[in-house]
């Protein structure tokens, strides 16, 4: 079924909910109107909705329509807020900005933006497969309280732009202007532009044919590379941005531009496991040659087919969530939500909220009523990794769930139905957890119906040299760099390391040796993983940040010493603005006065 919309009017007895999409909503018995109303009393216009500085208002065409909010007639235009009553003629509807009509909304404007953000981002940053950006973009227009808002997708290979959400969703693409979206991108930060920046000369057409009068547009950012924008622009008659509006902005920037780089991210892996699929190579996103892989994964197919509680067995790195992904995507309830919750990551005093949510009230800080995993993963499929991390205490109660089919959240007192599959994953030995009084053994004969052991690494050596090839492919395209391959040498070495963290350590060796390499083939040289450093005598273990920074700092100082400390020419050279390199200076402790005189002749 597709998602409902939000925000929405809510019909009351029998009246069916009006989803509001538009910037204008008209009300009346006219089939002219946008929402068509049939009964005694109505006129053919009772009134209307208009979204205007980031809410709807709502006003009756004459006092005499029947047109009311909360009992009154609205003469004037009256906000709306989650939860209001709106009565034309012998309908009624209730004006919900969200799924749930008994969680109140803050009655203040700004927290209830700022509430509709959190929730967005929360789903966004806890459902790795959610791409439902809507919400976000809602709360965002509606905390700027702009007219309308757009967040909008770069090709970094192509420079295409496509539109990930906007708000209203009917405001028309010709609505935004490129051009203020290529004045965000020269820039460093948030650009704030008013009617008179465009109207001087070589006018932006489209904020003139719309009659925008103020646009804040930021470009978001991944280090260098141009993810996407978001855009809010307000129209004539309202008030301009401002410059905190502006700082705002900016400071929402990395945030937004971290949950962009992680869509962006998902949709590559999709798009990679989708091209290897259709090639043959891969099963449910797994690469494989191996038997005992070939074996593993047509149990697991079995498996699929049932709802039987499955625990996935392996070592770090072994691939364990996505063995849990391929269960759900070949199961019957493919479709429905797949959440994953690692049980060592959250502090036993929360795990209890975050599996079964909580009441309003129910401890200090628990402002809000919420929804835990079990009833948001429902109908779907909840993976539980490391669950021999999982605290006694969380044990009985997990027990309970998976004999009772139901969850009591924190502070209630009525327990509630669920159908949720629930898979578990573990790199610990449970069997002997349990012999040691570590965890429970009605729990763990409830987990394990069915185990899937996935294999190590140094047992699939058919699979290593395979996957590496996979791997090279893929982070040459990622990090923008020419064709790779391994030469004979390379693949003999990897063939004779045992790689004790698996695929996941295999992948790290793979993005050093590209970036490490010369030329057109990797060699053994260039792989390495004792310590996994990344300079000699360094201590710090190796990751791709670390790479980067590293590799950025030697540029700056390149230029800086070419410039002889001049950060301007510096900038030039590197073809930067000159703020950004003296951020980027700051942050790799690099001061331009150690460079003076150093200028090359």
């Amino acid at each position: 079924m597709p998602a409902i919309s939000f925000p929405l009017l809510r019909g009351e007895q029998g009246v069916p909910d009006f989803p509001l999409a538009g910037r204008l909503v008209t009300v009346g018995q006219s089939k002219e109107c946008s929402l068509n109303l049939v009964g005694k009393g109505i006129p053919d216009r009772a009134g209307h909705l208009l979204f205007r500085g980031g809410e709807y208002q709502a006003q009756a065409a004459a006092p005499a329509s029947g047109f009311k909010v909360n009992g009154k007639t609205a003469t004037e235009p009256v906000p709306l807020r989650h939860g209001d009553a709106l009565e034309i003629g012998p309908h009624r509807f209730r004006y919900l900005e969200k799924p749930d009509a008994t969680q109140e909304a803050p009655k203040n404007s700004t927290a209830a933006s700022w509430h509709e953000i959190a929730e967005a981002l929360a789903l966004l940053l806890r459902d790795r497969d959610s791409d439902d950006f809507a919400a976000l973009v809602s709360g965002v227009s509606r905390l700027f309280r702009c007219d309308a808002a757009r967040m909008v997708e770069e090709d970094s290979q192509t420079g295409e732009r496509r539109t990930v959400a906007r708000f209203p969703v009917q405001s028309g693409l010709e609505r935004f202007s490129n051009r203020a979206i290529d004045w965000a991108k020269a820039s460093e930060g948030a650009v704030l532009t008013q009617e008179a920046d465009w109207e001087v000369e070589n006018p932006a057409q489209s904020l003139r044919t719309n009659s925008v009068s103020s646009v804040l547009c930021a470009a978001l950012r991944e280090q260098d590379r141009i993810l996407g924008y978001l855009y809010l622009d307000r129209l004539r008659g309202a008030a301009p941005f401002t410059e905190s509006d502006r700082e705002l902005c900016d400071s929402l920037r990395p945030l937004f531009s971290e949950i962009l780089e992680r869509r962006g991210e998902m949709r590559r892996q999709r798009e990679t496991i989708a091209r290897l699929q259709s090639a043959g190579e891969a099963k449910g996103g797994m690469i494989y040659a191996s038997r005992v892989m070939g074996e593993m994964l047509e149990l697991a197919a079995k498996a699929a087919r049932t709802s039987v509680t499955v625990l996935i067995t392996g070592e770090t790195g072994t691939g364990k969530e996505l063995l849990a992904k391929y269960l759900h995507e070949q199961s019957p309830r493919t479709g429905k939500p797949f959440l994953a919750l690692n049980c060592g990551a959250i502090p036993e005093n929360l795990m209890e909220s975050e599996l079964f949510g909580h009441e309003k009230g129910a401890f200090t800080g628990a402002d809000q009523r919420r929804i835990g995993l079990f009833q948001s993963a429902h109908q779907g499929t909840l993976l539980l990794d490391e669950i021999g991390e999982l605290a006694p205490n969380l044990q009985v109660k997990l027990l309970r769930v998976l004999q009772e089919g139901e969850v009591t959240p924190v502070g209630g007192t009525q327990p509630m139905k669920i159908d949720v599959r629930v898979l578990a994953a573990t790199n610990r030995d449970l069997a002997l957890d349990v012999r040691e009084g570590r965890f429970r053994q009605d729990l763990y004969f409830r987990l394990s119906v069915l185990k899937l052991a996935l294999p190590p690494l140094r047992n699939r050596e058919q699979d290593t040299l395979l996957l590496a090839d996979y791997l090279v492919r893929k982070y040459a395209t990622q990090f923008g760099l020419p064709s790779k391959s391994l030469s004979q040498a390379a693949k003999n070495r990897l063939l004779a390391y045992a790689f004790p963290g698996n695929i996941r350590e295999l992948e790290n060796s793979i993005q050093k040796a590209l970036l490490m390499s010369e030329g057109v083939q990797i060699s053994a040289e260039d792989l390495s993983w004792e310590g996994d450093v990344f300079l000699p005598g360094s201590s710090a273990s190796f990751t791709l940040k670390a790479v980067r920074q590293e590799a950025e700092k030697k540029a700056i100082a390149s230029s800086l010493a070419k410039a002889g400390g001049n950060v301007s020419l510096a900038a030039k050279i590197l073809d930067v603005d000159r703020k950004w390199l003296m951020k980027l200076m700051e942050e790799a402790g690099l001061k331009a006065d150690d460079f003076r005189g150093k200028g090359e002749s």
